[in-house]
């Protein structure tokens, strides 16, 4: 009978203490995953296949490497000598054997693992491990490979992945029973993120190994090729059978560079456990209790549910539950979505249903909140009146987590804060040219300081070139907190997605025009304007009329503080409204004569340069403060 069904699964439930700890996602174990860090079992076992078979120098023959007196080419017959002439093995306990039905050739790598399986203290040990867990899975992965019309023993390939865990990540990134990497189980559906990861889901992730398998055999013609390529990639072994001009994985295995060393191992490996579980007894594992199997079902419960809560409703441990549902990262179910399948005992899920919905909270206290690009913590904080700090701890977030466009954030369940459009619109300073763009919307973005150009154009659907152009930027030099990026976005584009200003909302000037040297003083409180030099003036003077320091002068005007400046000469002045006389002043005319009647100011100390005169300076001089992770001064937003 097949075990995949809609509604319910057959997977196995840990009840003993030691067993949960196998299967359950603790605390430690998450964190274990987090780190990337594998069993110490498996840890063991690639020690131990360096041990067997890591002496390869001296091999290098075209053809498969067999033992004994064996039939040619490809073969399941069992060795025909009853020792092996190379190294006085008694292998008469092959006699009889039932065979996997995976094509079997008695490589000597075939051999030795089976010699390790069987009289080997550490490999007796694991294999009886992994024998033990078999049964958990075993309908579950039974069924998804005859629905899928593949051979049985392609079960082992979960076994020497994992060992039947499906919690285990490997030391390279790869997780879950079959072991996908980030990018082969996205290809095949198997999504990933700060909440769940569906690698780690048994039902999911063997539906998943079943059509990778199956599509890989369609590839290659034969199993072995087809598992090698499940353990190096489809890519690198179609390179290795171009380069040596044959397509017989064990002449590739056997040939000097022909294939990772994992992966001349890795299908004798698969073929050695098919044996093993075919022959229990063979290798004194016929007497071997075996883990039970548990009949669970799936039932969909709402996203963001604490899983204490939904334990409490299935009246079990909490761990217990966290074992049945590794797939789940966190304490909770995933914000984002409706629904949730969650697997718990089948007798247990008429009541489960019922409990549930007395303990779920009518109007519940968070709810589910999509972070935009170029949104930060804070500022989702400030929007839903909480701080960052508490939403930090509220989403299990670390330090290490990266907060990309269209994270699930689970936040207050408020209503957002809307800022109030300021009196007059925010500036934004553009380079000088004339983009045109027919069709094309403009809009403009704040840099928060951790992204990047290529990053900010990849988002926006922008050429990148294009971006830094629009931008005067250097494509070598980071993207600094604050700077505000204009950019020509397609009509169809999504703008909800970011933090964006629309080009209604904001004032334009462009960067080195009059009118924007004027506003950037104006907002300084200082009043910009052109002074004639007069006969006698000098920087230091100057300075002093106006509240300047000569280094300040100097900057303004881009020459050095020994500048010699001669009468006539025009220079321009950034002073206090204070230090300005009238005729200077905004609404004043702006005759072009040197006033006499100024009081002298006292001159700066010219020994400090520039940094003396930080009160009077350019206000191009922005604080230093970092405001990465802060909104940009109140004005209105197009996403909103």
């Amino acid at each position: 009978m097949r075990a995949l069904l809609i509604c319910s699964v057959v997977a196995g439930l840990l009840i003993s203490a030691p067993a949960r700890a196998q299967g359950s996602p603790s605390v430690a174990v998450q964190a274990q995953l987090a780190a990337g860090e594998e069993t110490d079992a498996l840890a063991a076992l690639r020690r131990d296949e360096h041990r067997l078979f890591g002496d390869t120098s001296t091999e290098n023959t075209v053809g498969a490497t067999f033992v004994g007196e064996l039939p040619e080419a490809l073969t399941t017959d069992v060795p025909a000598s009853e020792s092996d002439a190379a190294g006085g093995r008694d292998l008469s306990w092959f006699s009889g054997m039932r065979l996997p039905d995976l094509p079997l050739r008695w490589d000597e790598r075939v051999v030795r693992y089976l010699e390790y399986f069987r009289d080997d203290r550490r490999g007796h040990r694991l294999m009886s491990q992994w024998l033990r867990r078999s049964n958990r899975y075993g309908a579950l992965i039974d069924g998804a490979l005859e629905q899928a019309d593949l051979p049985r023993d392609l079960r082992c390939v979960a076994m020497a992945e994992s060992g039947f865990d499906p919690t285990v990540r490997s030391h390279a990134g790869a997780a879950g029973m079959w072991q996908f990497v980030r990018r082969t189980g996205e290809e095949y559906g198997l999504t990933q993120d700060h909440w769940s990861d569906m690698r780690l889901d048994p039902e999911a992730s063997t539906a998943a190994a079943a059509r990778y398998l199956s599509q890989l055999h369609r590839r290659f013609g034969t199993w072995e090729l087809a598992l090698a390529a499940y353990n190096m990639g489809y890519g690198a072994l179609l390179s290795a059978i171009r380069r040596f001009n044959t397509n017989d994985y064990w002449t590739l295995a056997h040939l000097e560079a022909g294939l990772p060393f994992e992966t001349t191992i890795y299908v004798a490996k698969i073929l050695a456990c098919g044996v093993v579980m075919r022959n229990p007894d063979r290798f004194g594992f016929g007497e071997l209790t075996r883990d039970p199997p548990m009949d669970l079902v799936r039932v969909s419960v709402p996203g963001g549910l604490a899983i204490s809560t939904l334990a409490r409703a299935a009246q079990m441990p909490r761990d217990e539950l966290a074992a049945l549902n590794p797939a789940l990262l966190r304490s909770r179910t995933p914000p984002r979505t409706q629904s949730w399948p969650l697997r718990v005992p089948r007798e247990r899920a008429e009541r489960f249903a019922s409990r549930l919905a007395r303990l779920s909270p009518r109007h519940p206290a968070n709810r589910s909140y999509s972070l935009r690009f170029g949104e930060s913590l804070r500022m989702v904080a400030r929007r839903f009146r909480t701080t960052a700090r508490a939403l930090r701890t509220l989403n299990e977030l670390t330090d290490e987590d990266e907060l990309t466009a269209g994270f699930a954030l689970l936040v207050p369940n408020v209503t957002p804060r809307v800022d109030e459009a300021p009196a007059e619109p925010p500036v934004v300073g553009v380079p000088p040219g004339d983009f045109q763009y027919p069709g094309r919307r403009r809009v403009f973005y704040r840099a928060t300081g951790h992204e990047n150009a290529r990053s900010v154009a990849a988002f926006f659907h922008v050429p990148v070139d294009e971006l830094l152009r629009w931008n005067q930027l250097d494509p070598g030099a980071n993207l600094t907190s604050g700077l505000m990026l204009q950019l020509f976005v397609a009509p169809g584009f999504d703008l909800s997605r970011a933090v964006v200003l629309s080009e209604d909302s904001v004032r334009v000037l462009t960067v080195g025009s009059e009118e924007f040297f004027t506003w950037q003083q104006e907002q300084a409180g200082r009043v910009r304007f052109r002074y004639t030099v007069a006969p006698g003036d000098t920087l230091a003077s100057i300075g002093r009329r106006f509240g300047l320091s000569t280094g300040s002068l100097a900057r303004i005007n881009r020459f050095s503080r020994r500048h010699t400046l001669h009468p006539g000469e025009e220079i321009l002045i950034y002073a206090a409204r204070d230090h300005v006389p009238a005729r200077y002043l905004p609404s004043a005319p702006t005759e072009e004569t040197p006033d006499q009647g100024v009081a002298p100011t006292e001159d700066h100390d010219e020994a400090n340069g520039d940094a003396s005169a930080s009160a009077s300076t350019d206000s191009r001089d922005e604080p230093t403060a970092d405001h990465s992770d802060e909104a940009p001064p109140a004005a209105p937003d197009a996403a909103e």
